[in-house]
């Protein structure tokens, strides 16, 4: 064989796309899951950070993957990353190593483009990326239960986030991760990425199967807390948020007027992947488990980790924030 890793684009990129769309279409359409990847490039972030790349032998896709361009800080140093996501083998090219090869040459350029670390989420068990020099980051995903404020939803106003309140939610995630030694560090085209991302796997679904809220708390004109939720089958997933208030007391309070619009409904299951350092005193923790998907990291120069082990109450990782 002779293989070369390429961009996937034009009749590559279709292919890739068919060969991925069984796997990883979140309940889109065939043409709706080309259009979210295509609205995804086209974000000021997604169009700097991210693409696609394909191993072919000739007019042959062996094996893609989506190449990232994260920004990582890492007890107190921003370092650059590559997150490699949606490896994928097609079927009649399984068995030979075709997987294995793609992320080595993937690695090859990460280095030579200055990139420090890689990073990526397996959803397989780990011990194929271990034999890469990948190493498990402990994520833990809580369920929430939220106390039910008597007499009423909290006297505050909730209101759809939007631009303007992108400067003060990079602020409160900044906060939030400096007390970490793992954490991304998000920009605010890092942020409109991600919430545009969620946003897009909604209105592309078929009508009323998932939905996506980002929501804020306003004081003095300025968002002091937010919240980026989705919903889907009974079930609400905590994307990510944040609270000026060490405490989260106001965090808490927006889940409390979220409740409180549905009060004839079955209350929903709430999971997230919250920081330890983040418990509003409105939730309890009614369970924490791993995540099922695992996020590894390996380095690209040294080849030694400059750190011990993490644990998970050092890692602030939204789910937002997965690839």
């Amino acid at each position: 064989m002779s293989l070369q890793v390429i961009p996937a684009v034009g009749e590559v990129l279709e292919r890739v796309l068919d060969d991925t769309f069984p796997l990883w279409n979140d309940g889109l359409s065939r043409e709706n899951y080309g259009k979210s990847w295509a609205a995804q490039q086209k974000t000021p972030w997604g169009a700097t950070h991210l693409d696609r790349v394909a191993l072919v032998d000739g007019p042959h896709v062996v094996s893609s993957a989506k190449r990232y361009d994260l920004s990582l800080r890492l007890d107190g140093r921003i370092r650059r990353v590559l997150g490699i996501g949606a490896v994928f083998t097609s079927q009649a090219h399984r068995g030979r190593g075709a997987a294995r090869e793609l992320i080595a040459r993937l690695l090859e350029t990460a280095v030579t483009e200055g990139q420090e670390f890689a990073m990526l989420f397996s959803e397989i068990p780990p011990a194929f990326y271990e034999r890469l020099e990948f190493v498990p980051v402990p994520l833990t995903e809580w369920v929430i239960e939220v106390d039910q404020k008597r007499g009423g939803a909290p006297a505050m106003l909730v209101r759809s986030g939007d631009e303007r309140d992108l400067p003060n939610i990079i602020e409160m995630s900044a906060t939030r991760a400096a007390g970490a030694r793992l954490a991304l560090d998000r920009s605010e085209d890092f942020v409109r990425y991600a919430i545009t991302k969620k946003r897009l796997q909604s209105g592309l679904a078929p009508a009323g199967m998932k939905t996506t809220e980002f929501l804020v708390v306003e004081e003095g004109h300025q968002a002091v807390a937010y919240l980026v939720a989705t919903a889907q089958d009974g079930r609400w997933m905590i994307e990510e948020a944040g609270d000026r208030d060490p405490t989260g007391a106001r965090l808490g309070a927006m889940l409390q007027v979220m409740l409180a619009r549905y009060p004839s409904e079955r209350l929903p299951e709430i999971r997230g992947w919250w920081p330890q350092s983040l418990v509003p005193p409105q939730l309890k923790v009614a369970a924490r488990t791993p995540t099922q998907e695992v996020l590894m990291i390996r380095p690209l120069r040294d080849r030694m980790l400059p750190l011990p082990p993490l644990a998970a109450a050092e890692v602030v990782y939204w789910h937002s924030d997965y690839f």
